[in-house]
């Protein structure tokens, strides 16, 4: 018998046997249009026993005896009264049972079965093998599912599969194969978490917990699911070998924390991620330049980290993003994909290492297979460097790669956007923004941006802009600045690309919305 355990809209774990979903304490049927079908006391305890034992023969003397313990008393002839109305509950045929079979003098057996189905979640948890029975391992898958699910919510389901086998389909993320062996008053817990696709291992935890730490060990070891799925996501496998479709680093650092937080956290969740890994391995320069780029992410992420709105907080920020990785640039020259991450770095700060980055990056391009990659960071180098027309192909070209909907289709259309802004071709802008939001609709946040005629702002935008103080329009302006006007050589391109915001908001707030640093420069 086999039996899917799934997750129900509530967060509440819920058993599927033949197409009907169960609760795990089998008080009712959950249908698929919300109703509900309520089993009476004695009903539950025979699914509960039957269940508890699939495949087994149970005796009607010992049915009877399960019943008993309601506090009713119960004949032989009562317990094939009940199973015959059982099976009336759950729409079973005794002369073709689905659910429960009889064995004519024997007693009655559960056969209910599913047909192997796409497991369709983000982590499935299985097998759960040894003690499984035992108390401590109950409580500590229990709350170790518990807090799996609430760490990655609805939109990453966690799916708890404790007899899935190796002929299960695979449309799943990450599976945790779980052993658990009870010994004394001591439960022996060994996860090993594997890639969905290829069953690899991506890491393990050990742990011992008794009846005081059983919960602390559940959270414990759901901090490093959580951990584990992070790394795998952010650090490449072997840094030498690439795929022509492979992401720059930076994107690989936002989708590792997309998975585990909302969007307006990810800078957040790449830090805490980082900080544990360099605590345990403090020397390793690839965390080093991971953790530059996270930081670089603090200065690129709107709405702004509050904390970066300080004097000289930005400053202090691309003092250690320079330092860091110019003291690294020895551990890159064999990392396409870092050395990729060194140029977009050096550029970014804009400090005068623009050769440099050049450099790094028509090498990454000419010596690997990370195409894609490196259009990213060529484009810009590119686009800032005036060739707007080459920086816009190169672009196009790295969206071929790009997977719709994807973080790295959405870094590109961005960048494309400004390429064009710079351009001034205010209706191709047009076109590519709502093509970023077609694709991903959470960017519509940052649709002022693109925005240029007050007077033809699409509803979205005009909400934006009627939320928006004069302080916050300034910091919109000072942050398109930095983040991407600064960087082009010619002043005609930096000022396009604040020229629309600008005009948006000064026909809202008036001339005195542009920061007297910026004023010439839009004059």
């Amino acid at each position: 018998c086999t039996k899917d355990v799934i997750v129900d809209s509530r967060g509440g774990w819920m058993l599927s046997y033949n197409g009907l979903t169960f609760d795990p304490a089998m008080r009712c049927i959950h249908q698929s249009d919300g109703g509900e079908i309520a089993f009476t006391r004695q009903e539950r305890v025979l699914l509960l026993e039957l269940t508890r034992r699939p495949g087994t023969i149970v005796s009607r003397e010992e049915l009877a005896v399960v019943l008993s313990r309601t506090g009713r008393s119960t004949s032989v002839r009562n317990v094939d009264f009940l199973v015959n109305r059982l099976r009336q509950r759950l729409g079973d045929n005794a002369r073709a049972p689905r659910f429960v079979g009889t064995q004519y003098g024997e007693g009655y057996v559960w056969i209910a079965r599913t047909d192997p189905v796409p497991l369709d979640a983000f982590i499935v948890i299985g097998p759960v093998r040894g003690d499984v029975e035992a108390k401590l391992a109950r409580e500590f898958m229990r709350n170790f599912s518990a807090h799996l699910t609430s760490f990655f919510g609805r939109d990453r389901p966690v799916m708890l599969q404790p007899e899935i086998g190796s002929g299960a389909s695979t449309g799943f993320d990450y599976g945790i194969e779980v052993t658990l062996l009870e010994e004394g008053r001591m439960l022996h817990c060994a996860l090993a978490m594997r890639t969905g696709k290829g069953g690899r291992i991506v890491s393990t935890h050990r742990a011992a917990v008794g009846a005081q730490s059983v919960v602390t060990g559940a959270i414990t070891a759901s901090r490093w699911a959580r951990g584990a799925v992070w790394r795998h996501i952010a650090v490449p496998d072997d840094p030498g070998l690439t795929a022509p479709s492979d992401v720059p680093l930076e994107i690989r650092l936002q989708e590792a924390s997309r998975a585990l937080v909302r969007p307006t956290q990810m800078w957040r969740e790449g830090e805490a991620q980082l900080r544990q890994a360099r605590a345990t391995f403090p020397n390793d320069p690839t965390l080093t330049m991971l953790w530059a780029l996270n930081q670089l992410s603090r200065l690129i992420h709107w709405p702004p980290d509050p904390a970066l709105t300080q004097p000289g907080a930005i400053t202090a920020l691309e003092d250690e993003i320079e330092r860091e990785v110019l003291a690294h640039l020895h551990h890159v020259e064999d990392n396409p994909l870092l050395k990729l991450a060194a140029a977009k770095m050096l550029f970014f700060i804009n400090r005068g290492h623009h050769a440099l980055a050049e450099k790094l990056a028509d090498e990454a391009f000419a010596s690997s297979t990370a195409f894609a990659a490196a259009f990213a960071t060529r484009g810009q180098l590119l686009m800032c460097a005036a060739q707007l027309d080459e920086a816009i192909r190169i672009y196009d070209k790295g969206l071929e790669l790009s997977a719709f909907g994807s973080e790295f289709q959405a870094y590109l259309l961005v960048l494309k956007a400004t390429a064009l802004m710079a351009a001034d071709q205010q209706q191709a802008v047009a076109r590519v923004a709502e093509e970023l939001f077609t694709a991903r609709p959470a960017g519509r946040e940052l649709a002022l941006f693109f925005a240029s005629d007050p007077l033809q702002l699409d509803a979205g935008q005009q909400a934006i802009l009627a939320a928006l103080t004069p302080e916050q329009g300034r910091l919109m302006l000072l942050h398109l600045h930095h983040t991407s006007a600064r960087h082009f050589r010619q002043k005609h391109h930096r000022a396009n690309v604040l020229a629309g915001l600008a005009h948006v908001l000064q026909h809202r707030f008036g001339p005195e919305v542009v920061p007297p640093q910026l004023a010439s420069l839009l004059a």
